[in-house]
């Protein structure tokens, strides 16, 4: 067995979890303004786009480099 302890797994799992949801959260956001603002695909992009810059701006804010 790991070394780990229930809660610090739950800490690191409830930690991913909102790293999901406000990704798909800030996703939608921008997916919305884009889509609203008849960008060509802009509501993919936006999706897509605002996920994945909102998943590293957290990652980076909480781990660093």
């Amino acid at each position: 067995m790991t070394d780990e302890t229930t809660v610090s797994f739950v800490e690191r799992w409830q930690t991913g979890a909102a790293f999901l949801l406000a990704s798909a959260l800030a996703g939608g956001i921008l997916a919305a303004v884009l889509g609203n603002a008849d960008v060509p695909y802009g509501a993919l992009v936006g999706f897509v786009g605002g996920a994945v810059v909102c998943f590293l701006v957290l990652s980076y804010a909480l781990y660093g480099r």
